[in-house]
């Protein structure tokens, strides 16, 4: 019995959908229609948080009028021109929706409650340095033995104030072993959150040939005032710097004196004065005597 006129009864189901199908496009109802949220009007250097990225609204039109809808990139605009920093309320009630032409439904209102909480900060930026990371331990210890370069050492962040103060460097990702036969490498910047942005995405890390080390400067003379001579009448020096540098550094550079004033115990500390590119490790004698 079911088989019989089988194509018939396919025949008229089909046509008992299309009859539905375009009485609900073409009968007027109601329904409800996520529409996403954009705002107008906000405060220089303020920055929110906690705002919805849609607001359920009841509109009322004709059925392919509410698809359209909804497939359209209508937006709900809401004025945030009162919003003052720290947690405040955004009025759903004072909204603007520009409907586009072919579009006729009529907009009744937000479904829910007429007011967001929302949570208004300053807009903040400051300059942090670039730390590199490392994949292991290895990695760490020879490639911090290297003379190397980053490019830029420093970055500008920027966000809300509350998230930026909480930041007080960027990283890098991970320096691999393989890297250490580079001799340029470009690294990414560790993303820094959603609501933090970085004026650079990426840095340069460039390698010498030379590597860090340290030197010793054995019977450097004391400088002393006219007249006088000191016990001892030479120091030793050891400083850390670049293997380059310090190959080409020499004794005559670098100028070693005494303190004008002596301690509590007559002694008088030994100065020096060495250049910007190397670091002083030791000095020895620290105090000398004069006569």
């Amino acid at each position: 019995m079911l088989q019989e006129n089988l194509g018939l009864k396919i025949l008229s189901l089909l046509i008992a959908v299309f009859v539905w199908l375009q009485s609900l496009l073409i009968s007027e109802q109601k329904s409800v229609v996520n529409l996403p949220v954009a705002l107008s009007s906000i405060p220089k250097n303020i920055t929110l948080d906690n705002v919805p990225n849609h607001i359920p609204f009841n509109v009322r039109g004709r059925g392919l009028e509410i698809i359209k809808l909804k497939f359209s990139r209508t937006k709900v605009l809401l004025d945030a021109s009162k919003i003052k920093p720290g947690s405040d309320i955004l009025s759903v009630s004072d909204y603007t929706i520009d409907l586009p032409e072919n579009i006729q439904v009529e907009i009744l209102g937000p479904v829910e409650k007429r007011e967001i909480s929302v949570y208004a900060d300053v807009f903040h930026q400051k300059k942090v340095p670039v730390e590199l990371s490392f994949a292991d331990s290895y990695t760490r210890k020879h490639f911090t033995a290297l003379n190397y370069t980053i490019i830029p050492e420093q970055i500008t962040i920027s966000g809300p104030k509350s998230k930026v103060q909480q930041i007080d460097r960027v990283t890098t990702e991970p320096v691999s072993r393989e890297m250490l036969e580079q001799r340029e490498v470009t690294l990414k910047i560790s993303p820094l959150g959603s609501e933090v942005s970085a004026s650079e995405k990426q840095v340069k890390i460039y390698l010498s040939t030379s590597y860090i080390t340290t030197k010793i400067y054995h019977n450097l003379p004391l400088t002393v005032p006219p007249g006088k001579s000191s016990i001892p009448s030479s120091v030793t020096v050891k400083l850390s710097g670049n293997s380059d540098i310090l190959q080409n550094l020499k004794p005559t550079e670098l100028k070693v004196s005494i303190a004008s004033q002596p301690d509590e115990q007559g002694f008088y500390p030994v100065l020096i004065e060495i250049p910007d590119t190397v670091k002083l490790i030791a000095v020895t004698p620290q105090k000398v005597r004069l006569k």
